[in-house]
This record gives C-alpha cells, structure tokens and sequence, in this order.
C-alpha cells in the first residue's frame, strides 16, 4: 500500500511540475499580469493640418497659406500702343493695372503717376516708365515715356497716325525728331529717338533710347 501511494505520488509531481514552473513568475507577482499599452489613435495628415496648433501632434505639416494674385509690376500685358497711350484714363484706373505706381511727381498744377511698362517681347516693343499728368480737373493733360526700343518704326507709325505728329529734320545727324507743329509758340508734344550709346547684339531690344511727350488734344 505504501509503495502504491509513492508511485501516485512521483506521478503527480511528474504532471504538474512544468505548469507549477511555467507558472511561478506569476504566482509570486499575485497573479497579476503587465499588459502593454494600448495604441494612441491618431488622425490621418490632412486631419491633423486643419487641427489648432496647440492640438497637432509633433511633426504634424501645417496648412499652407494661400497665394495672394495681385497685378504685375509692369502692368497687365498689353501689344497695343493704343491701350496706354490714351487720355480717358483716371487714377483709380492706373493703380488697379499696375502693383506699384509712384505718386510724387507733382509739378505745376500737374499731378503725375507713374508706372513702369513693357509692351511686349518683340524687337519694336517698348521697356521704360510711363507717365501720366493729371490737371485740376481730374483729366490727363500729359502723358510722357522713357525707355528703350530695338525698332521705333512701331511706336512712329502710331503717333504720326494717331495724334498727328510730323518729321523734322534736326541738326544733330543721330537724332530723330518728331513733333506736332503749333500755331504759335515752339511745340510741346515731341518724340525724341537716339540711337543708344552702347549697341550689343545680345541687347537687341535697347538699341534706341526713346523720349516722348504727348499734350492733351484740343477740343477739334
């Protein structure tokens, strides 16, 4: 009989002995087990960027801020003579063409804005500022320019046909002078072309420097 109860014995022992190994780390805690903390859930990016700053997470991209469209400098394109050399304009129209208009030029009952214009690309365009006196009735009396040109054929054929401006021969044999003749006193609208002083054939656009002035048309 007692050998039977050391066989049941050694048989027990023999069972539950790996489990009670297996198993002492937990006993000895209490019975406790450590779970691993649970994943913090995160918003996706484009969430996140429309989140507070306070309430992004580290490394989360901030929303970009929008792009402001305001006019060019040089004014809105323009391949026509006739869209700036005009006077039915008014000041409010100047400043909503160009981005930056200079205002100080006050001169003698004239108030003068002026810009800076590029006409184009091409060989006969214009590149210089432009000017536009206003008179005390609020209309432009003068408009004047000064720049450069690769070809003045354009800006020639513009003036002589639109405000009647007429060759005169000058003494200075590199000057090229036009003017609208006046009945009394000398004339006040002239177009004044030089060939520059320095010609680059890489520079074909700056080959004449150009100085032009244009009065109010009379009434008739």
């Amino acid at each position: 009989m007692q050998r039977l109860l050391l066989m049941a014995a050694a048989l027990g022992f023999t069972t539950l002995g790996p489990m009670a190994a297996f198993r002492a780390p937990d006993w000895l805690s209490g019975g406790t087990k450590t779970s691993s903390p649970a994943p913090v859930a995160t918003a996706p990016p484009a969430a996140q960027a429309t989140l507070p700053p306070s309430e992004r997470l580290p490394g989360a991209a901030a929303p970009s801020p929008p792009m402001a469209l305001t006019p060019s400098l040089e004014g809105f394109p323009t391949f026509d003579f006739a869209e700036v050399f005009r006077f039915d304009v008014s000041p409010g129209w100047i400043m909503s063409r160009w981005s930056r208009v200079s205002a100080a030029l006050g001169t003698l009952q004239l108030q003068g804005y002026r810009v800076p214009l590029v006409t184009g690309t091409a060989e006969d365009d214009l590149a210089g500022s432009l000017t536009y006196y206003f008179n005390s009735a609020q209309q432009v009396q003068r408009i004047t320019f000064s720049g450069t040109t690769g070809d003045s054929r354009k800006l020639v054929h513009f003036i002589t046909g639109r405000y009647g401006f007429a060759r005169r021969v000058a003494n200075n044999p590199g000057l090229f002078l036009y003017e609208i003749p006046e009945t009394q006193g000398p004339p006040r609208s002239l177009l004044e072309v030089r060939p520059a002083r320095l010609l680059r054939a890489d520079l074909p656009y700056q080959r004449f420097e150009v100085e032009l002035s244009i009065e109010r048309p009379q009434a008739g």
